[in-house]
């Protein structure tokens, strides 16, 4: 069986909320990565692991959003983004979509790190707007987050080397479709690392400093790409997806895991 909701049809899909089935929202961006890799990185890359994750916890995975917050890469042509404020109000009325239906487990799945506080936000919002109505369960969480610890222990790039499009993001497309990868692109480019990292234990802090722009000769990339490889990509994959899965089974054991009135 599928594990699309948008292959389903509408009775199918009345059948997996009346199951209680847990839906995936996947949510990524469109934007430079670099001169070596598409637009399409952070998409492609939640939508993966939503969708290996649904095969694995017989979850559904909705439609991935294309846009997020892309501010920060403005300055590069192709990037495409929606406000804070925008991109917040689409989830939240897709959420509640869905928990009009009756999928009251949902979890939005982050793949660009901007979107990350307002991906919280949407799903407070969500569970305010329910909560006296229906038993919601809204997770937000971003891909890289329960798997870090592991992901940084098998990494070969300094701390900072894993930002955007990094060794990490820079190894998952060498792994899953190398075709679109373009590494001769970045012989001889100084990369910088960053003071923030995706999966290091770094001080957690939100310090937020003007963004490049190509104009200003910056390569797009904050990290160190150069480390990647496929057989990393995979290596990173697999820690990604069993942090999800450890999560998602402590939110079921926890008590989190509700059946429909």
């Amino acid at each position: 069986m599928t594990v699309h909701l948008q292959h389903l049809t509408w009775e199918e899909a009345g059948a997996a909320a009346a199951a209680n089935r847990l839906v995936i929202i996947p949510t990524g961006a469109t934007e430079a990565h670099g001169a070596h890799l598409p637009l399409d990185v952070d998409t492609h890359q939640v939508a993966t692991v939503a969708e290996r994750l649904a095969e694995r916890v017989d979850a559904l995975v909705a439609p991935a959003l294309p846009y997020g917050y892309s501010t920060t890469w403005m300055g590069y042509p192709g990037t495409m983004t929606l406000s804070s404020e925008t991109y917040q109000q689409v989830l939240v009325e897709l959420a509640s979509s869905l928990v009009e239906h009756g999928f009251y487990r949902i979890v939005i799945l982050n793949g660009h790190r901007p979107n990350g506080t307002a991906c919280d936000v949407a799903a407070r919002r969500v569970v305010d707007a329910f909560a006296h109505k229906q038993p919601v369960q809204i997770t937000a969480v971003s891909y890289w987050e329960p798997g870090a610890a592991d992901v940084h222990a098998l990494r070969t790039s300094d701390i900072g080397g894993m930002g955007h499009a990094c060794e990490m993001e820079t190894s998952f497309q060498l792994a899953t479709r190398p075709d679109l990868v373009k590494m001769d692109r970045i012989d001889g480019v100084e990369t910088p690392l960053v003071r923030w990292d995706l999966v290091a234990p770094v001080e957690p802090s939100r310090t937020y400093v003007s963004w490049p722009t190509a104009a200003d000769g910056h390569p797009g990339i904050f990290g160190d790409p150069h480390k990647a490889s496929a057989e990393a990509g995979e290596q990173y994959l697999d820690a990604v997806l069993e942090g999800l899965e450890r999560m998602l089974g402590d939110i079921a054991s926890g008590g989190g895991s509700y059946t429909p009135r």
